[in-house]
């Protein structure tokens, strides 16, 4: 079973350390997803997923963190930290839960727009509180056979799935400008401010049509699985 860290007193939580010490992290963002989909899909998607690794892992789960770096999403709505500032609050929740006894922390994300900033969290800790400790980071999308997508057919699946109430399927439309450049011309300029806009026409990357209930859980079966291998391998 997992341990949500935000629902135990300092006493559980001193018990529970002596035999859990692995954390796990999820970060998410608050932007926009479209006009059939919640601002906070990345966030729920990535809570959800956190929770049932935690729970089949034995590990303390942490509640999410639901700002990200979203500001290729200008002017559409998205709510964004800096990226130093985003590093900042990641570095110090590990920098505490490591010098509380946590032997690993793992980062899931949820959000493309962070996964750039995640690598630099542990460059951030002394050699002391590194020293029998780990900081790991995971993006859930790198550990599913689908290609992902932004409120598209994956991630409305997905929703349907987690949240089916906060899914608007009747006002589920594909992207309304043509994606025909590579991929490496795609991820060249995708993260630059206001760029997805531009890109997708309303935000929308991908066709949100073909997504079901069905489609939502095999493929949080295989991300949740295929995380858990991850997570054995490395503590």
């Amino acid at each position: 079973m997992s341990i949500h860290i935000n629902e135990i007193s300092d006493l559980e939580f001193r018990i529970a350390v002596n035999r859990v010490q692995t954390a796990i992290l999820p970060i998410g963002s608050l932007e926009q997803h479209g006009e059939h989909l919640p601002i906070s899909t990345d966030s729920v998607i990535i809570d959800y997923i956190s929770t049932k690794v935690a729970s089949e892992i034995q590990a303390f789960k942490l509640p999410v963190i639901s700002y990200g770096i979203s500001y290729e999403h200008k002017p559409m709505f998205n709510l964004s930290l800096q990226s130093s500032t985003l590093l900042a609050v990641l570095s110090d929740i590990c920098c505490s839960l490591l010098e509380h006894g946590m032997k690993t922390v793992v980062i899931l994300n949820g959000h493309h727009g962070n996964a750039g900033i995640l690598q630099y969290v542990s460059q951030t800790m002394t050699e002391k509180i590194l020293r029998d400790s780990n900081i790991y980071n995971l993006n859930y999308w790198q550990l599913m056979s689908d290609q992902f997508d932004h409120a598209g057919k994956v991630e409305t699946s997905l929703l349907l799935a987690i949240a089916p109430n906060l899914v608007q399927m009747e006002k589920a439309r594909p992207n309304t400008n043509q994606l025909q450049k590579s991929k490496i011309a795609y991820a060249a300029f995708g993260n630059a401010p206001g760029s997805f806009p531009r890109l997708t026409g309303n935000g929308v990357w991908g066709d949100p049509s073909g997504a079901n209930v069905g489609k939502g859980f095999e493929l949080l079966e295989e991300i949740i699985s295929n995380i858990k291998s991850v997570i054995f391998e490395l503590v």
